[in-house]
């Protein structure tokens, strides 16, 4: 390989790697800073029955207030808020970019200027490292990397929502997707001459249904696991879906506004969805169980007329 090309390959996989890197990295290292928010696991069910039990001690009235702190919608705000805030900014995300492609030459220009770069540097090569990427958002990568994560899962931590909750994130994604594509019936990219019998250009479905997919895998690979694993697995799964998105847009198939347009559309769809089986699927409520139980058995074992321990 002459030393332009081995450059010029250099180019296309840091053009191809390095936002995705860096963005998942960033999302990791945010995980990792957060509270504990897996209601699930032994630990935080743990703390919470210690709470009670604390708080009994300190004082007779503390009841209704460990009840209102331990609420499910009280324990898991955090994961409640932050889930809300994806659906909001990823969906008016999409409705922006989605009004703008049709109105804005700005935004345009923007699209045209980045269209022909993989074009330009590519190599065989570096278009087959691209091309290989790209496959992980396709139906067919995707539904191979989802079946076997909810059998592994299944036999892990089984649960019949699991299962559920994985079909609904893979194939509602695409119907959403695809409806926007067919109400739009934006033109894509002429760079690659192929690209036309693809059908509509925003937004991207490859990008979409590896940002919704990837999350989503995430997500029940890390039931009852660390937050370092959480942390790590997140920054995975955003690591995947850019380079998936990238790599649209290198092979001249997408216009850039498109893939960051699905990217947006599949962490919404993601985020609604978990929104949605999280009570089920990551049981959001089991600190609170357990701190009530904790409760009632302080009670049972308090005779009667006593105002229990101070």
């Amino acid at each position: 390989m002459r030393p332009r090309r081995k450059v010029t390959v250099l180019i296309v996989v840091v053009a191809l790697f390095l936002p995705a890197l860096l963005l998942g990295a960033l999302v990791a290292l945010l995980l990792s800073r957060r509270p504990q928010l897996d209601p699930a696991s032994p630990h935080v069910a743990a703390v919470a029955a210690h709470e009670v039990e604390h708080q009994l001690d300190a004082s007779p009235g503390a009841r209704g207030w460990v009840r209102r702190r331990l609420d499910p919608k009280t324990a898991t705000g955090l994961a409640l808020v932050a889930g809300t805030l994806v659906v909001v900014v990823g969906g008016a995300l999409v409705g922006v970019l989605a009004y703008l492609v049709r109105s804005n030459a700005a935004l345009q220009d923007i699209d045209n200027s980045v269209a022909p770069w993989g074009r330009d540097h590519a190599t065989p090569f570096a278009h087959d490292v691209v091309n290989a990427v790209t496959q992980l958002g396709g139906t067919n990568g995707l539904l191979v990397v989802i079946v076997v994560v909810a059998v592994i899962e299944m036999i892990r931590r089984p649960s019949r929502w699991l299962p559920l909750f994985l079909v609904v994130v893979a194939l509602g994604q695409p119907f959403v997707t695809n409806e926007i594509k067919d109400l739009l019936d934006r033109v894509r990219p002429t760079i690659d001459p192929g690209a036309a019998s693809l059908g509509p250009s925003f937004p991207s479905g490859h990008s979409a249904g590896a940002a919704a997919c990837f999350a989503a895998l995430a997500l029940v690979l890390g039931r009852g696991r660390s937050r370092r694993t959480h942390a790590v697995l997140a920054g995975a799964a955003v690591f995947i879906a850019v380079s998936v998105a990238a790599s649209r847009v290198l092979l001249g198939v997408h216009w850039l506004s498109d893939v960051i347009g699905g990217l947006a559309l599949g962490w919404a769809w993601f985020a609604l969805c978990a929104l949605a089986f999280g009570g089920r699927l990551l049981r959001f409520g089991a600190p609170v169980e357990a701190a009530e139980r904790t409760l009632d058995a302080r009670e049972d074992a308090t005779p009667a007329g006593s105002l229990g321990p101070r």
